[in-house]
């Protein structure tokens, strides 16, 4: 653990709300390097899982620099890794939460200002439209375009709409801060993702500090993804899943792949890691998988077995590496540098983007519906949200009905929504079932008035002595 005592601190964190838009200019040693990443990653793993613990991980990066650097770091970790990239996200959103709660009015208004959250007369393009103050340090409300609303303020209407802009009052500012330090953090770990193995190659100290913290980094990412578990996909339930379950984009996939045209290297990177994710076991998936490919007059068994099977394996962690791959998010899908526009037999990438409005409303018109909100209007991206997402969380709604609305932000987001859907309705069927059969027993328990109930159960004494005085009576 690091010791902060023979840190000399310059500017204290404590007590503000750092957003790191800034890279520090900082000289460390790779030992205190190491120290720092393995501090951080503990602090981050400990308040996303809302650990009490966590706040005593605190006062170890309390130097502004040293903070700074940690974060970074970080990011050099991250960065070429979908899953890590996604919770390392989640956790620095939960270490912004837990100091905005820490923090006194300033910083906060502070950290508003060092995301562009600034009054109209301080910049050309703010995102406050109208500053309303009462005096104080921190501002009462502000009005903005609503369109750059977080999805649950506005779905949980805790603003105030007229004529395109929103009021939002002081108690969620919070969300307001959030989005945008997500969205900032999202995209700068992308492009730092293209050029990570440049600096690593060039800098070989700090890849040796990066080799030793990522095992660190691999735990935590085993146990975040352990509460994370598949929906049990099987060959014998595939069928099914796939028509009432699977996102469109999946649907896209294994439609394509099933019409005999066989995937191209990117839609097999996209499609084997979610089937893995779902639950396929490995052997089913080179079942499938095989039976998929032969559709193909131009692939027989053994280029299968010489091209296919391998890959196959490797998403499973049984080769290369040996570490499963795991889905690509949405954000990342709908990149051009990572998945751009198909060209000619091919067929990868968020079908919202990649497929033309014709194709696209014929895939869900025979994949469990939903096309009818592509004749809704969708606003410019909503917080995070692209509008492809919103499309997404539509189509979602629309096939599940009663179903609250929530922007997707992966494949398997929407596959376990709707595993959790159909798993409540059979669950409530079943209790609905069993209650109407406990009132059928109940009405054939009713005794029959017109005949006389017999008395199964042994007399009592009290009941004996009447017999005895009247047959005394009787003599």
């Amino acid at each position: 653990m690091l010791d902060i005592s023979d840190v000399l601190a310059s500017q204290q964190v404590l007590g503000t709300v750092p957003v790191y838009l800034n890279t520090p200019d900082a000289i460390f040693s790779q030992e205190i390097l190491q120290e720092l990443g393995q501090t951080r990653l503990e602090l981050l793993e400990k308040v996303k899982n809302d650990d009490p613990g966590a706040s005593g991980f605190l006062p170890l990066l309390f130097d502004a620099e040293m903070d700074a650097v940690s974060h970074f770091l970080l990011r050099v970790l991250c960065c070429n890794d979908g899953a890590a990239s996604i919770w390392m996200i989640d956790a620095e959103e939960a270490l912004l939460k837990l100091r905005w709660e820490q923090a006194s009015d300033e910083e906060q208004c502070a950290a508003l200002k060092q995301m562009n959250f600034v009054p109209e007369s301080q910049g050309p393009r703010s995102r406050w439209v109208n500053l309303l103050v009462t005096g104080e340090s921190m501002p009462y409300a502000v009005s903005m375009p609503f369109t750059d609303l977080p999805p649950k303020l506005l779905a949980e209407r805790r603003c105030k709409l007229r004529k395109g802009l929103a009021t939002v009052e002081r108690q969620d500012f919070l969300p307001l801060l959030c989005q945008c330090f997500r969205r900032h953090l999202q995209t700068v770990l992308q492009k730092s993702g293209q050029h990570v193995e440049l600096l690593l190659r060039d800098s070989e100290q700090l890849k040796q500090t990066v080799d030793h913290l990522r095992p660190q980094l691999e735990q935590f990412l085993l146990s975040s993804r352990g509460d994370e578990a598949g929906v049990n996909l099987q060959l014998s339930n595939f069928q099914e899943m796939y028509e009432k379950s699977f996102p469109p984009c999946m649907q896209y996939l294994v439609k394509f792949q099933r019409d005999g045209k066989h995937l191209k290297h990117l839609g097999r990177k996209q499609l084997r890691p979610l089937l893995r994710e779902a639950g396929l076991p490995l052997e089913e998936a080179l079942a499938w998988w095989r039976r998929e490919f032969l559709r193909d007059v131009t692939v027989t068994q053994e280029s299968f077995d010489s091209e296919h099977a391998y890959h196959i394996k490797h998403a499973y962690g049984l080769e290369g590496k040996r570490k499963p791959a795991y889905g690509w998010s949405c954000w990342r899908t709908l990149d051009q540098m990572q998945f751009p526009v198909p060209k000619g037999p091919e067929a990868h990438g968020c079908p919202f983007k990649s497929l033309e409005e014709a194709d696209l409303r014929e895939l869900l018109r025979q994949h469990g519906g939903g096309d009818e909100v592509l004749t809704q209007e969708v606003s410019p991206p909503v917080g995070l949200a692209a509008s492809e997402q919103i499309c997404c969380a539509r189509v979602f709604q629309s096939r599940h009905p009663g179903s609250e609305f929530e922007a997707m932000k992966h494949p398997m987001q929407f596959l376990r929504r709707s595993h959790a859907y159909y798993a409540a309705q059979l669950a409530g069927e079943a209790e609905a079932s069993s209650a109407a059969q406990v009132q059928v027993m109940k009405e054939n328990c009713v005794p029959n008035p017109k005949k006389p109930r017999i008395c199964r159960k042994p007399l009592r004494v009290a009941q004996l002595d009447q017999f005895d005085e009247y047959f005394q009576f009787k003599k």
